[in-house]
């Protein structure tokens, strides 16, 4: 092989490594912003409807002035449940299904959904949930 044949194949895989650098190099800064956005705790309002309401990572069920907050993660393959069928929490994925309080009814789910820790600030109106890492 020629030297100048070598060069510009030098500079080709050097140039290919680049992009596959920036390339990679993206997904780990929109994986970490992503991590850091889910660290953070979620705030609703306490106005919440009365039963339940779906709020991407949680589904709240409010009973009066009472709260359960639970993982809308589905436990089988993770999953965002974000329906409800005949007083069950259904998952859109493979229909594994839960009560309301989020234990399993049904499979192929063998998890209860976990329920998540919550403060609520009566004074702002708002209910803090600490989200999952």
């Amino acid at each position: 092989m020629n030297s100048g044949r070598r060069k510009f194949v030098k500079w080709i895989g050097l140039g290919l490594l680049g992009v596959c650098g920036l390339f990679v190099g993206s997904l780990i800064r929109n994986r970490l912003r992503r991590l850091k956005d889910e660290a953070r705790p979620l705030e609703l309002s306490l106005d919440l409807p009365q039963g339940v309401s779906f709020h991407g990572p949680v589904i709240v069920h409010r009973k009066g002035d009472e709260y359960l907050v639970i993982s809308a993660r589905c436990t089988h393959l993770g999953c965002i449940i974000d329906r409800m069928e005949e007083d069950r929490l259904v998952c859109p994925c493979h229909g594994s299904t839960y009560s309301l309080e989020g234990k399993v009814l049904g499979g192929p789910a063998s998890r209860d959904l976990p329920l998540l820790r919550h403060r609520i600030q009566r004074k702002e109106k708002r209910i803090i949930i600490e989200l999952p890492t």
